[in-house]
């Protein structure tokens, strides 16, 4: 049995293979959680349609049932320009933490071996591995990359759209699911406004505002779930110090950058967290003109983190980060962040960059600013 540690990889020997997965806790599979399989060409774009767990396709089979789930994939017969899938474990309608499952066992073509402990992991999928094809030979990687908002937030980042309810509808959901709760990061762009990612509140009823400072109730004003951008207004609180956006010329590639935001909240610590970075593309991915890339450090909880150049002006809304790559990360540009608060006619502060900031100068001015998002869908 070879075994492998997350980003390691090897030969599969052959184009059809067979794996299997089981958890410590199996009775979640197929009820709380399940499997699926995304498929992707070379340059990471959706290559034919998600395989969820139990819906078969010509060149693929499930069988085993909630103890121990079994897969075979015959990889020659994958839709034409697929050269990657990506096995994913995840939480029904992302409503709860795939920590729920315990430790997983992944068995490949029985003698590849990837056993992992989701001890702690917050997020409400993971990709497990990959199968992807290299010099006519393919390979699987062992990988443990999470997906804080689950499956259907990780689709949505590569540009395919999942429906990763319960195909039972949520009638036969466990107690686990009951904690649907979600957290992400705002920052205040007027004395009553507070701004985020759609994606952190989706689904959501109850939502309020926390800081030292204290807590509030928060209700949307707009929301725009193309763009991932959601402006909340908040109820009961003194007037909120809005942030300074950057006017004028946008980021150039290599500047400098930071992210500041709540990342794993209640894991990580509830105080403020402050990572630096600099540009790495002007476009997101398929070359979204909308986003720009970056390399400051984000986590689960960094959603909706304003993103400073080192004048201490925000340049970006933090999106979200690819699942499977190294310091790839991506934020709304503030040009479009701008043109949404003309639109719902909230005037944000603005002003031209000038003088050169340090990063403790930057946390320190903007974190009376900066507000730990909560939400429950109950």
């Amino acid at each position: 049995m070879i075994f492998l540690s997350p980003g390691a990889n090897v030969s599969i020997g052959g184009s059809n293979c067979s794996w299997s997965m089981e958890s410590d806790r199996g009775a979640l599979l197929g009820d709380y959680a399940g499997l699926a399989l995304l498929l992707l060409d070379g340059k990471r774009n959706p290559c034919g349609n998600p395989v969820l767990f139990q819906s078969p396709q010509p060149w693929m089979e499930w069988s085993g049932g909630p103890e121990k789930a079994f897969c075979r994939i015959s990889l020659d017969s994958l839709p034409q320009g697929c050269e990657k899938v990506l096995i994913v474990a995840y939480v029904y309608a992302a409503a709860g933490p795939v920590s729920e499952l315990g430790s997983v066992h992944l068995i490949v073509n029985e003698r590849i071996e990837h056993k992992h402990s989701l001890s702690g992991f917050g997020e409400s999928a993971i990709v497990l591995g990959e199968l992807y094809i290299r010099n006519s030979e393919w390979k699987f990687r062992a990988l443990a990359e999470g997906s804080a908002y689950g499956l259907s937030a990780l689709g949505r980042r590569l540009g395919c759209d999942i429906d990763d309810s319960h195909p039972n509808d949520g009638t036969q959901r466990t107690e686990a699911t009951k904690s649907e709760t979600a957290t992400g990061t705002g920052f205040a762009v007027s004395p009553v406004h507070i701004m985020t990612c759609a994606h952190v509140i989706d689904r959501m009823s109850a939502i309020s505002i926390a800081s030292f400072e204290g807590r509030y109730r928060a209700e949307p004003v707009v929301v725009d779930e193309r763009n991932d951008i959601a402006l909340l207004r908040v109820d009961g609180a003194k007037p909120l110090f809005p942030v300074t956006f950057r006017e004028g010329k946008g980021c150039e590639l290599g500047e400098t950058v930071v992210a500041l935001g709540y990342p794993l909240s209640g894991l990580a610590g509830r105080g403020l967290h402050v990572t630096k970075g600099g540009v790495s593309a002007l476009f997101g991915i398929r070359d979204d003109s909308s986003l720009l890339q970056f390399t400051a450090a984000i986590q689960p909880g960094s959603s909706g983190s304003p993103l400073f150049d080192s004048s201490g002006l925000v340049v970006g809304l933090v999106k979200s980060s690819m699942a499977d790559a190294q310091s790839m990360n991506f934020a709304v540009k503030a040009a479009l962040v701008l043109a949404f608060l003309d639109a719902s006619g909230t005037g944000a502060l603005r002003k031209v960059a000038s003088t050169q900031r340090s990063t403790t100068e930057i946390a320190r001015d903007a974190q009376a600013s900066l507000w730990r998002i909560e939400a429950s869908a109950f």
